[in-house]
């Protein structure tokens, strides 16, 4: 009900869920009535860095590696959830983007799910309808699908060895520059890392308008992108 009032009367473009910290994953049915409501409304869910605590951080006694791996770690248990219990294909209107962690931690999960995927498959031993990836099928494929079909964004910076990568691997379509602005950066600290993504060699034109503004405007329906 909130998230309707938000979007059909207050004019939101969509929520913002924490990556990790809530009584479940992701990609648990007790989050699938919120899906549902924002499939109806074709909104965006954003996914940010949640809580820290119970990640396994709890005992490391310098903040600066929490803040480090906190942010990228949640967001990857959230895609994990979502990913392999159908999200994306259950609620097809609703668009998902993972905001604020970096680049590396979407990556290294291309890889990793794959890997597992192929040598731990998920046999449907239950009576629901067990969607997301199939036995045989590659996890890598199965997200190159989600993006192709506008469902899932990735949020980006500029200090991003991997972006180049990354583009290479599942184009540029998801990817979106985000910022933490007023938030621990500054209106020159974004110009820096904006202007490293334009001064980045490896990124084509087309790259560099589609992460810095066409995929952003695609996300949140800002109008033809």
């Amino acid at each position: 009900k909130e998230l309707r009032r938000c979007v059909e009367d207050l004019g939101f473009v969509g929520a913002m869920l924490p990556s990790f910290g809530l009584p479940d994953h992701l990609g648990s049915k007790i989050y699938w009535p919120v899906y549902e409501e924002a499939d109806r409304l074709g909104c965006a869910i954003a996914v940010h860095g949640g809580a820290h605590s119970g990640i396994g951080l709890d005992h490391m006694n310098v903040y600066a590696p929490i803040h480090a791996l906190g942010h990228p770690a949640g967001q990857a248990i959230a895609l994990a959830g979502m990913v392999f219990n159908g999200v994306f294909e259950r609620f097809p209107n609703a668009r998902f983007g993972f905001l604020e962690g970096g680049i590396g931690w979407f990556v290294m999960c291309l890889e990793r799910f794959d890997r597992s995927h192929s040598t731990h498959m998920e046999y449907q031993l239950r009576d629901d309808d067990m969607l997301g990836p199939k036995i045989g099928d590659s996890v890598h494929e199965y997200i190159q699908r989600q993006i192709d079909n506008d469902r899932l964004f990735i949020g980006c910076e500029g200090e991003e060895p991997a972006i180049a990568f990354a583009v290479s691997q599942v184009g540029n379509k998801p990817f979106f520059f985000s910022t933490d602005f007023p938030h621990e950066v500054t209106t020159e600290t974004c110009r820096h890392e904006l202007q490293e993504l334009l001064d980045n060699p490896q990124l084509t034109d087309e790259d560099k308008e589609a992460i810095l503004h066409k995929n952003a405007r695609r996300f949140y329906r800002l109008g033809d992108a």
